[in-house]
């Protein structure tokens, strides 16, 4: 149970009409997408939803997607590579696994590779995102697999509405940064274009760190009677020195993290990521619905070499996906029905040569699903969600050599929800949500196991309140996660750990987030999280689990923001996070003396809008150049003392840029 500290925290902080957070919440009839894959209003849906606007990321301190959702609640973002676009997103607590429970979308295609990769979002500018919704929980029905955590879809500016345009950003900061942004954007009655590119390098805060990422994409809209299509292709490419972890020893008074935090241990390591997207998204009305198609295809080649004392390994792996979909939906009356149906073709082929031997194999994924989500409104104020999906999936891994041994495997499974949302008073909602979701082994789970690991499944259960009156807002929530065969690395099985199915395990919350308007210039809004990540029972390498903490998933996040117009034409931003302590990566015994220290950050932002063509920003991140981690890891699996790892986060850095728009 959680401690009655933070709850009784948690209780004032609802009665005062004020949370902690830098994220907007929902705004009246705001109308998403993602919930269900069909046109619906927040204010019908019994989920816990956050849009975040294009105006809300041009007055945010952050620089990259990864910081612009680590100030929405239930939101963890943490970082071992050094490099902001690589960091590793998780959503309501599943801690390293968090990237393969939390789905990212682009204009509602899927980021995830079928790998333990984190996407790189930095594929589309933040000057190019239209909105951000994130549904927290909410996605099992409508996307299948990789979504217990919630569902995450950025959406691009395109389309026909926006104004002609060409727009240009000159950015450069502390480590040696430089980067240019451009975009263009022209339509017509039936053609519109849009496109981007950019180009970033920089040394990043560690030494062995630097990076290079460029990217660009391209759209073309055309519209005709009853719909449109759009065809879009992006790129980019990824070039990313790894300087590795700082060692403490306390037995040898080694300390890297305090005496050298921006050294690097690995000089030698290094990362590169192409990543090559093509699209169709279309629409067309059929009698009085609507019928969607989408298909899109990704390729990924990463290559990568680590050396280290006594080891060398290089790695080289290429993911093939194809994802294709199938829609129609029908308003009935006062209801809505949504129909689908979508397909996944996944290939993976993983090469890897160390000090040790060599091993290869190849990773097959097909998956096949139906759904139908329905949207009831029996009466003003009151709307039902109803949703069930059947998806079924082959998993096929032949190995070539090395470690593993092949296998097939072909199973069905299914996602359910049911959801009630209803008026309480005027401004104040109330809703309930039950389900079940679901989501496979991926490719780099299964590369390296003796049999297939077994699918993983949630019982989901979630309350939740929102209020809103003028400028003043409040929204909290309540969830439960009981998750059976949950797919996690545990250092306990085994000499050295692997891939295994978990015993029952649990995760479960509390989410606070509001704003209140201050005056008619001033804005403070803000969330504050209290969350668990338990194993419900169990053993493993001796070892009694029942109680444990699982690793990487802080109890507290709380974020505090305060947005200041002090003239039509400039804008002060300030934004205050703290995560709290979590357990070291491989402690699952929970034995370690050691935790990952909790941390507060401070991040200011200042713009000002010369004229509509010129505008000028100055952002400040980690003001009080606080010295952090936000990932380490044990060495060992068992026992309270011995060495361990630290990522160190940036210390105070400086951006400035220029905008330039035509």
């Amino acid at each position: 149970m959680f401690k009655k500290k933070p709850l009784l925290a948690l209780l004032t902080l609802a009665c005062s009409q004020i949370a902690l957070a830098d994220g907007p919440v929902v705004q009246g009839d705001a109308v998403i997408v993602t919930a269900s894959r069909s046109p619906d209003k927040v204010s019908e849906l019994p989920a816990n939803i956050s849009i975040i606007s294009a105006d809300d990321i041009r007055n945010s301190t952050a620089r990259t997607v990864q910081e612009l959702l680590s100030a929405q609640a239930g939101m963890h973002v943490f970082n071992n590579s050094g490099a902001s676009d690589s960091a590793m997103v998780d959503l309501r607590g599943f801690g390293m696994t968090g990237i393969s429970n939390t789905l990212i979308l682009i204009d509602g295609v899927k980021q995830n590779s079928n790998d333990t990769s984190a996407p790189g979002l930095g594929v589309v500018p933040l000057s190019q995102i239209e909105r951000i919704e994130v549904v927290r929980g909410a996605g099992a029905v409508a996307y299948g697999g990789g979504a217990t955590g919630g569902v995450i879809n950025i959406i691009t500016r395109s389309g026909f509405a926006a104004r002609d345009t060409v727009q240009a950003t000159l950015t450069a900061g502390s480590y040696n940064l430089k980067k240019l942004d451009l975009a263009a954007h022209a339509a017509g009655e039936q053609v519109a274009l849009d496109g981007y590119a950019q180009s970033m390098t920089t040394d990043n805060y560690r030494a062995n760190n630097a990076e290079r990422n460029d990217g660009a994409g391209l759209s073309v809209s055309l519209r005709h009677a009853g719909g449109d299509v759009r065809l879009y292709a992006r790129t980019s490419n990824q070039d990313l020195r790894l300087p590795g972890a700082r060692k403490i020893d306390p037995a040898t008074g080694l300390d890297q993290f305090a005496n050298d935090t921006r050294g690097a241990t690995t000089p030698e390591n290094y990362m590169e990521v192409l990543n090559n997207s093509f699209g169709l998204q279309a629409k067309q009305a059929v009698g009085d619905g609507m019928l969607l198609f989408d298909v899109a295809t990704r390729d990924k080649k990463t290559t990568g070499r680590e050396v280290d004392v006594g080891y060398l390994s290089t790695r080289k792996q290429t993911l093939d996906e194809v994802n294709s979909s199938l829609r129609y939906e029908q308003e009935l009356g006062a209801h809505r029905l949504v129909l689908g149906v979508d397909m996944l073709e996944s290939d993976a082929d993983v090469h890897s040569v160390d000090t040790y031997g060599s091993a290869a194999s190849h990773v097959s994924q097909r998956h096949a699903g139906a759904f139908a989500d329905a949207l009831l409104r029996p009466r003003d104020g009151t709307s039902i969600n109803i949703g069930v999906r059947s998806q079924h999936v082959e998993d096929m891994l032949h190995v070539d050599s090395g470690y593993g041994s092949s296998y097939h495997s072909s199973k069905q499974l299914h996602a359910w929800q049911l959801g009630l949302r209803q008026q309480l008073l005027a401004g104040l909602d109330g809703y309930a949500r039950v389900g079940r979701s679901f989501r496979m082994a991926n490719a780099d789970e299964q590369a390296y196991t003796l049999t297939a690991l077994l699918p993983q499944t949630s019982q989901d259960k979630e309350i939740g309140l929102t209020w809103q009156q003028g400028g003043h807002a409040l929204r909290a929530a309540w969830f439960r996660y009981d998750l059976e065969n949950e797919i996690h690395y545990n250092r306990l099985s085994g000499a050295f750990g692997s891939n295994v199915n978990l015993d029952p395990t649990r995760r479960q919350g509390l989410e606070l987030e509001g704003k209140l308007a201050l005056a008619a210039n001033l804005e403070l809004n803000g969330n504050l999280t209290l969350q668990q990540a338990v194993f419900r029972q169990g053993v493993a390498g001796g070892v009694a689990l029942t109680g444990n903490d699982i690793p990487m998933v802080p109890h507290q996040l709380a974020n505090l923001g305060l947005s200041w117009t002090p003239q039509q034409a400039s804008r002060v931003g300030l934004q205050l996070q703290y995560v709290g302590k979590q357990r070291l990566d491989n402690d699952q015994s929970n034995q370690f003396a050691r935790q990952l220290d909790a941390y507060t950050v401070l991040n200011a932002k200042f713009s000002h809008r010369y004229s509509k063509q010129l505008s000028v920003a100055l952002d400040v991140n980690n003001l009080f150049n606080r010295r952090y981690a936000s990932y380490g890891i044990r060495s060992g699996s068992t026992g309270g003392s011995g060495s361990y790892n630290l990522y160190p986060a940036a210390g105070r850095n400086l951006q400035a840029s220029l905008t330039v728009n035509y």
